[in-house]
């Protein structure tokens, strides 16, 4: 098992440790969770409760993996503790990003913004990996390919 740093995930989100004190362990977060909608077992409020106490924390956890940061928690909870910030700070000290992620991250490096084409091409094997394919004509409806210009002054 890899051991995670919740210092250094501390960091990243910007909360300090004292901030998880606030949750009250309703467990809202959880009954809202999309995740959950898959796998019973998915607990935001148990991530915040490890982060606070300092205990480890599992990478294996379906949080951690099948996150969509769609802020439900957040909105549900009392307290708009940023739940998928802390799970992103996780993905980041254990290495782990969906390839949209890491293709992301990619070209706001390489260009400074999105690059439809660039992601498309780097999620490409994911996408066929895992039985998209029959929805990348539908994809490319949507995707507007063109390469990086200036803008022509009049």
């Amino acid at each position: 098992m890899q051991k995670i740093d919740t210092d250094r995930i501390l960091t990243l989100t910007g909360y300090e440790r004292a901030d998880f004190a606030s949750c009250i362990g309703c467990r809202i977060c959880a009954s809202v969770c999309t995740v959950n909608d898959f796998f019973i077992d998915a607990n935001p409020q148990g991530i915040l409760l490890k982060l606070f106490l300092g205990m480890e924390i599992d990478p294996a956890d379906p949080l951690i993996h099948h996150c969509v940061s769609c802020y439900r928690c957040t909105d549900a909870c009392p307290w708009r503790i940023r739940i998928p910030e802390v799970i992103r700070a996780i993905r980041e000290e254990i290495g782990h990003g969906s390839p949209f992620e890491k293709a992301f991250r990619g070209s706001i490096s390489i260009w400074g913004r999105v690059y439809e084409p660039y992601i498309f091409m780097n999620a490409m094997g994911f996408l066929i990996k895992e039985g998209y394919l029959k929805h990348i004509m539908k994809l490319i409806e949507y995707l507007s390919f063109h390469l990086p210009h200036k803008a022509k002054r009049s």
